[in-house]
């Protein structure tokens, strides 16, 4: 099962996500295939440089959710789904889903930025 984002992902969240949310990074080697280690973030609060790239795991995710949405992810037996609810406005809600539960909350990340809700 997928542990955080892929670098498609990490590259669209870092377009809009602070970069402390993040919790792993890609660290792309000069010898081999680009981004192809991914290890925990060891430099909080500092640039990571151009060689590396921010990267979510699930729980890391939820967080980013959770500052302003109650959640529920589960697997309905075919997909995983999440339930985000605002905080403040219950009849804020929304859900989507997807194959993995890293997939289910980007897409959901995805649809609140969008939304301007997050």
């Amino acid at each position: 099962m997928k542990a955080y984002t892929d670098i498609e992902q990490s590259k669209t969240l870092a377009e809009f996500l602070p970069p402390e949310s993040a919790d792993m990074m890609w660290e792309q080697h000069l010898t081999d295939k680009p981004y192809v280690t991914v290890k925990p973030w060891t430099t909080r609060g500092k640039s990571i440089g151009g060689h590396c790239r921010c990267c979510w795991s699930l729980a890391a995710l939820l967080n980013v959710l959770n500052d302003d949405y109650y959640t529920t992810l589960y697997h309905d037996g075919v997909a995983w789904n999440i339930t985000a609810i605002h905080h403040d406005n219950v009849k804020d809600k929304h859900n989507v889903y997807a194959n993995t539960p890293i997939d289910a909350c980007v897409k959901m990340i995805l649809k609140l930025h969008e939304l301007k809700m997050l």
